[in-house]
């Protein structure tokens, strides 16, 4: 009942200072030093405020007593406290503005019965604005901005944008002020004086702007790659940073490092592709990875392979004549170690566990009178599980033997009256061909040694019979045997008939004889330069 009447008399009381404040305040005289001293025995707190000066804040204060309560107050006002524990209570008086100073806060004793007073003199100064701006330039540029404080005073902080920003200042007092640019990110850097000095003017607007320059923060990447299994992927994979396909860098299938240099520090995706059908990815792909300032990060990515194999066979049909005696070799890729005989006519060569995808396939051995119709090697399928097929068609054309010779038997130079007998002669099976033979030592009246030729320009002229072996030679399929009207160049250039044998000996020195019957003629002897040579059948 004691408490009830208390707090009726308390608030009838508070209002009646509060209406006799307001007409000290008309007449512009201050409130009394102690609003409440005739209602020290009722309890509470009377808390004043008396603002002098200019640019005063007409939103008035905020009082904070023990941290807990609050109120606001006029800049010349009073406020009321009740329920307030007997001992020493803390009043602040807040919100002040800038420009403005005040003792605060004050200690108040409260007695059991009596009531305790707080009075706040404010003294304003003229004020102005004050704006504040940044400016940035570089790379890497601080991505949350920066913080503006006045005069050291945290309370005042507010944040400014990196660029394009402004922090406002309002009712700060005129005169000399401290502004400083916080927050600013390790590699940028405050170009001029931090904290500025700036003049704030009574009723204007003082300016400043901090101008930052940042400088890249970059790092290192490395990636690597570990693949395990079966048919690896033979041509690798590639990396990409970022996503960014202009980054993309190829990467070996195992033992091989790709890497990104000046790269921007912090956290970036790298992406492992180019990974064959029967590979896979172990763990995350694209991975993310932090990128130091100044260091080096790695990535690792790990692929695993399954086996994907397939067969491949491989058939010949040659037709023609005088065909491949020995058939052919088949080698797969250009890889001697998979080489494998095949038949000239059905026979197969079976590559198994190969590699599923496209592979090579060429044909070799091949006769020199018989060709491959078509490309060789050839390019082949091989699916995986299954079985390819490639098949080669090869023509042969008939051997033609044939019977060459170029040089000289018998010693002396090729002048008349030597003993030296000449050749150059080249006969095939058919028969054709061609004879220059000539005699040095056989000289007609008119001074030349006898010749012996067959050209096929000369009608009168022709081989007429090839055979393809002489027992006059060591071995009879050494040489060959050739019959043939040749003319002579007497005055009259007489044709005559003539017979020629060539041997050539694998093994010792070539022979070779002439024999010219109805001259009677008869020479032979074993070469003592030049060639003779038997080819085919």
């Amino acid at each position: 009942m004691l408490r009830a009447v208390r707090r009726s008399l308390l608030a009838a009381m508070a209002a009646t200072v509060a209406v006799a404040l307001a007409c000290n305040r008309d007449a512009e005289s201050p409130p009394p030093a102690s609003p409440n001293a005739w209602l020290t025995d009722i309890g509470g707190l009377v808390v004043s405020t008396a603002t002098t000066g200019s640019s005063i804040d007409p939103n008035g204060y905020v009082v904070v007593v023990d941290n807990t309560q609050r109120q606001s107050i006029a800049p010349s006002g009073v406020v009321v406290f009740t329920g307030l524990a007997p001992g020493q209570h803390t009043v602040a008086l807040t919100d002040v503005a800038s420009n403005c100073t005040v003792s605060t806060p004050l200690t108040v004793m409260v007695s059991l019965l009596g009531s305790g007073t707080a009075a706040f003199p404010v003294s304003c100064a003229p004020a102005g604005d004050l704006t504040v701006s940044a400016s940035t330039t570089g790379s890497n540029l601080d991505p949350d901005g920066y913080t503006v404080t006045l005069d050291g005073n945290a309370s005042t902080s507010q944040p400014l944008a990196t660029n394009g920003g402004t922090a406002t200042f309002n009712a700060v007092a005129a005169g000399s002020h401290s502004v400083a640019l916080s927050g600013v990110a390790t590699n940028c850097a405050v170009s001029g004086p931090n904290p500025q000095s700036v003049t704030v003017p009574a009723g204007g607007t003082a300016s400043a702007s901090f101008t930052v320059t940042c400088v890249a923060q970059t790092g290192t990447l490395t990636v690597t790659a570990s693949t395990t299994g079966s048919n690896l992927d033979p041509d690798g994979y590639t990396v990409t940073l970022d996503g960014n396909a202009s980054t993309s860098q190829p990467l070996a299938t195992n033992g091989g490092t790709a890497t990104f240099n000046a790269v921007a520090a912090g956290s970036h995706s790298v992406a492992l592709s180019g990974v064959a059908t029967n590979c896979a990815v172990s763990g995350p792909n694209p991975q993310s990875v932090t990128v130091p300032a100044g260091g080096t990060a790695s990535a690792s990515f790990t692929v695993t392979c399954v086996a994907q194999t397939g067969t491949l066979t491989v058939t010949a049909s040659t037709t023609g004549s005088n065909l491949d005696p020995d058939g052919y070799t088949v080698t797969l890729d250009g890889n001697a170690s998979t080489s494998q005989p095949l038949a000239t006519n059905g026979g197969t060569a079976t590559f198994n566990a190969v590699a599923a995808g496209s592979h090579s396939v060429a044909l070799s051995g091949v006769a020199t009178n018989c060709a491959v119709s078509g490309p060789n090697p050839q390019s082949v399928t091989v699916p995986a599980g299954g079985t390819a097929s490639a098949s080669f068609t090869v023509n042969c054309t008939a051997l033609v033997s044939r019977i060459t010779g170029v040089g000289q038997i018998f010693t002396g130079p090729a002048s008349p009256g030597s003993d030296a007998k000449t050749f150059d002669f080249d006969v095939q099976a058919g028969p054709s061909g061609r004879v220059k033979y000539t005699d040095w030592h056989e000289v007609f009246p008119n001074g030349m040694p006898l010749t012996l030729i067959v050209d096929p320009s000369d009608a009168g002229t022709a081989i007429t019979a090839f055979r393809t072996s002489s027992s006059t030679c060591h071995t009879a399929t050494g040489g060959a045997e050739f019959d043939a009207i040749g003319r002579i160049n007497d005055a009259t250039g007489t044709l005559v008939t003539f017979t020629m044998i060539a041997c050539d000996s694998k093994t010792d020195a070539n022979y070779l004889r002439v024999e010219i019957p109805s001259f009677g003629y008869s020479r032979a002897g074993v070469l003592t330069s030049g060639e003779i040579d038997r080819t085919g059948p």
